[in-house]
């Protein structure tokens, strides 16, 4: 036995076929958007890093888009004029749709859509 046939025994069902017509192309694009008609989704929240200017525009799409980013800006701060570029476009595609962006400490800036503002004043526990 031949190693091809060794694993068409352990993945292919006993009487089955392994034409490549059983198999289904699954879109997930298609996916995302059914769960958001059928579930009500508004707005998702995404995570993100910025490497350099060059992930800018994916980010200003997901802005445009309605979703809330959380950007990690750590691997970019050391070149502080990529950051600095970086946040200013980010700014304005935020401010043009009307949402709101926010640094939280250092290394992490939060971009929040249309009808959301976020507080600059700290919760505290006492």
């Amino acid at each position: 036995m031949n190693i091809k046939e060794g694993f068409e025994k352990l993945f292919v069902k006993k009487g089955g076929s392994t034409n490549a017509g059983d198999y289904l192309d699954l879109d997930i694009e298609e996916y995302e958007a059914d769960m958001k008609d059928e579930e009500g989704v508004k707005m998702y929240i995404k995570t993100s890093e910025l490497t350099g200017l060059y992930d800018v525009p994916e980010l200003k799409k997901e802005i445009y888009a309605g979703n809330m980013l959380i950007l990690d800006i750590s691997l970019a701060r050391q070149d502080r004029v990529l950051v600095e570029k970086a946040i200013k476009d980010l700014k304005l595609a935020a401010f043009d749709v009307g949402g709101d962006i926010a640094g939280i400490g250092d290394d992490m800036v939060v971009i929040a859509p249309e009808g959301i503002r976020i507080e600059r004043k700290k919760l505290s526990g006492r």
